[in-house]
């Protein structure tokens, strides 16, 4: 419990009595490799919150030493899935819904998080945070000849997952899990309202994000090397791409940096894609629960303090400089 209590707070006290506790717990011998590298990442953000670069590095390769051990990532398998998701999918007519789904994709820590709970502040919009439906219904159609009852089938789990249980409906619902991107194909053909904010990050900024973060599912395993992260954004940036040339009108490029300097404006640019009026005022609390890796920052106001940040860390961490010169 402690390794997760400590991503909910900011630290800034190195000797925070949290310290010794995990120094402690790490210096237990019989510890599972998953415990390890929990307890390393803990240790790693509480140097990292405190100014102390040298150590956060140390922990933070000790942390991918230890997960890495047990959890690859299948790169062939990723490979496979960038390239279906590029496939046309057959089918003529895409059918309209009462509602709008709103698809927040790209690299996981590009601003996902942040956006949503943001957009998510206007009564007419509802945060369902990350689903997994949408993956799911594309790839069981994957491969498929889709006949109308299996894509009726399929629009009806994900659109119902999406609504849940609310009456009458809300008339944007937001998914914002960034993965999605693998199945934009899937989601336009099943409904002809999806519209999609595709957020980007600098590269070096994101990939140290990325590394300093634990991640418990296996499709983030790409987080451990800095190769395979940079592999993953070149990927990322040709789906991109293909999204925009396919649907120009549907897909919205969005900046992180844009997002955190200027907000207000941004967002009234985002509001204005997805046919939504802004908020009079902002809400006084986040609109629904997180259980992404952005816990913590997601519940702080938007801020600039991440722009650049891998600059301050290429001292120790030289895998960087290639991203920085991109």
């Amino acid at each position: 419990m402690l390794p997760a209590l400590a991503h909910t707070l900011r630290y800034t006290d190195a000797c925070h009595p949290d310290r010794a506790l995990l120094e402690s717990a790490l210096a237990t011998s019989a510890l599972l490799p998953t415990t390890r590298a929990a307890l390393h990442f803990a240790l790693g953000k509480l140097h990292d919150d405190c100014g102390e670069p040298a150590q956060a590095v140390a922990h933070w390769r000790g942390a991918h030493a230890a997960a890495s051990a047990v959890t690859l990532w299948d790169a062939t398998r990723w490979q496979q899935r960038v390239r279906r998701a590029q496939w046309v999918v057959p089918i003529s007519r895409c059918v309209s819904a009462p509602y709008t789904p709103v698809l927040i994709v790209g690299m996981p820590r590009s601003g996902t998080t942040v956006l949503a709970e943001q957009m998510a502040r206007s009564a007419t919009l509802t945060n369902r945070g990350e689903m997994p439906f949408l993956l799911h219904v594309h790839e069981q159609l994957a491969g498929q000849t889709w006949q109308s009852q299996e894509c009726a089938t399929g629009r009806a789990l994900w659109l119902a997952h999406l609504r849940q249980d609310d009456m009458p409906a809300k008339s944007h619902y937001i998914d914002k899990n960034p993965l999605n991107l693998l199945a934009l194909e899937t989601a336009f053909a099943l409904c002809a309202e999806t519209r999609v904010i595709w957020c980007h990050r600098d590269r070096a900024d994101n990939a140290l994000s990325l590394w300093s973060q634990s991640f418990a599912h296996a499709d983030y395993a790409f987080s451990h090397r800095f190769e395979d992260i940079a592999r993953v954004q070149d990927d990322c940036t040709q789906l991109r791409k293909h999204a925009r040339a396919r649907w120009p009108d549907r897909v919205l490029d969005l900046d992180y940096g844009q997002l955190v300097q200027e907000p207000e404006l941004t967002l009234r640019a985002v509001f204005a894609f997805i046919g939504v009026d802004p908020p009079a005022a902002a809400a006084s609390s986040l609109s629904s629960a997180i259980g992404s890796a952005s816990l913590w920052q997601a519940r702080q106001p938007v801020h600039t303090q991440s722009l650049g940040r891998a600059r301050d860390y290429r001292a120790w961490i030289p895998e960087l400089d290639v991203l920085l010169d991109c």
